[in-house]
């Protein structure tokens, strides 16, 4: 996976699944859970007409109740490209279907089949096929097929490690008490369960329809949880291959990212609507622990009390693996002497506040009371280029890049900008 941690060796929870061919009602949902790709003729002929007919042979109820006849062997001269079409427009398409064709389109790129090799790595899973002649969407299919059914869920493992690890904003949800020695491993079973809650609130409470899944990555340190569902409706204007206008009606697909850190016992939730969140820490409080009142939706954990004393010191970082730098760039804060007025602080580009620091240990004078927002850049080991931090007090962080979240939270935690109610209790 595409993280900048070092010390993280992840792995994910495969999906089990029975061999054979898949039913036409099996995983079906009502309304197409994303947006499709392959809605024209010409875009459904760049694919491999071998590999396009395979993927679709394992679906024959489907092909079955639709009339649809596949050549044997595939030629792409007798193969009914509008019935393809048709089928796989159709709003009872088998969902895992859908999805096949969905991620073959999303990864369907240099560096999509570059998240699905790694992603077979990280599974240790050899794609030891050949790869001459094929493109980016028909290496998708053919790893999709590849040592079949192993591979059935390859591909959305791999597109949401790419969405995952993009999220860059997290609002943190401490322990309630400290139930750390409670926690319990996401089993395949434990996971159905937490899937099926999270598939009713999002059809019977949200209305939004079938379709939510969640695709688990397990770290030492942390579980990090990517929930997909769909979202509402959109309506897209488009063309038909004679030039002719029509509409296409898509439910996009919505991913939310939840991640527990095994040490610090916290939830942090990066969501597309806040409404979700107190479904989330029920949700996933019963997953791991059991128990739905978990997490703590109030207490505010990120703090820049650490600013106001002695805290130059704070700022060597040979304690930290993988950090080689962090600076100051930049401090709002307000003054005793002047409580009304919000003072702020800024550096030249490329140029840290430490390097015209005044005030020998500390950073601000002695008369400022309380820290507003601060910004930092930060470094990496064995790169660089600079990532840029901004912390407010409150409960939320947002990370320039968010693979680099890891090595920048344990610097915040230990110097003491993170704190949570447990914090300094042994589990």
């Amino acid at each position: 996976m595409d993280r900048q941690c070092p010390t993280h060796s992840g792995r994910v929870f495969a999906n089990q699944s029975a061999p054979g061919a898949i039913a036409p009602g099996q995983g079906k949902r009502h309304m197409p859970g994303k947006k499709r790709c392959f809605v024209t003729v010409r875009a459904l002929k760049r694919l491999d007409e071998s590999l396009l007919c395979e993927v679709l042979g394992k679906f024959p109820q489907y092909l079955h109740a639709r009339g649809l006849a596949l050549p044997d062997p595939p030629d792409p001269d007798t193969l009914n490209y509008e019935a393809i079409r048709e089928a796989c427009l159709s709003e009872d398409i088998p969902a895992e279907l859908d999805d096949v064709l969905f991620f073959a389109s999303m990864l369907g790129t240099k560096r999509g089949q570059d998240q699905i090799e790694r992603e077979a790595r990280s599974r240790k899973r050899r794609l030891n096929f050949r790869t001459d002649g094929i493109t980016g969407p028909d290496f998708a299919m053919k790893a999709w097929l590849h040592e079949w059914p192993r591979n059935r869920d390859l591909l959305e493992a791999a597109y949401a490690g790419a969405r995952i690890f993009g999220k860059s904003a997290y609002v943190y949800n401490p322990m309630f008490r400290d139930v750390r020695a409670r926690f319990r491993e996401p089993t395949p079973e434990l996971l159905a369960q937490a899937r099926t809650q999270l598939e009713d609130y999002f059809t019977n409470r949200e209305g939004l329809g079938k379709g939510t899944n969640i695709v688990p990555y397990d770290y030492p340190r942390e579980i990090w949880f990517l929930v997909r569902y769909p979202g509402q409706k959109q309506r897209h204007p488009g063309y038909d291959d004679e030039g002719n206008t029509i509409t296409h009606v898509f439910r996009p697909e919505e991913y939310d990212a939840v991640v527990y850190h095994k040490g610090y016992g916290d939830l942090r939730l990066n969501t597309n609507r806040v409404r979700e969140h107190t479904q989330y820490r029920i949700t996933f409080g019963h997953l791991l622990f059991d128990e739905a009142n978990v997490f703590d939706p109030r207490t505010e954990m990120v703090r820049l009390d650490p600013l106001l004393g002695e805290c130059v010191d704070l700022f060597k970082c040979e304690d930290i693996e993988g950090l080689a730098a962090i600076h100051p760039m930049e401090v709002c804060f307000s003054s005793n002497a002047q409580p009304a007025i919000r003072i702020t602080w800024r550096a030249d580009q490329d140029v840290s506040l430490l390097d015209h620091n005044q005030y020998g240990k500390r950073l601000l004078p002695a008369e400022a009371h309380s820290v507003v927002f601060a910004k930092f850049r930060y470094r990496l080991s064995q790169r660089t280029d600079w990532g840029r931090l901004t912390v407010h007090k409150g409960r939320e962080l947002t990370y320039e890049r968010d693979g680099d979240c890891v090595v920048v939270e344990e610097w915040l935690r230990r110097r003491k900008f993170v704190k949570t109610p447990i914090d300094g209790i042994t589990p």
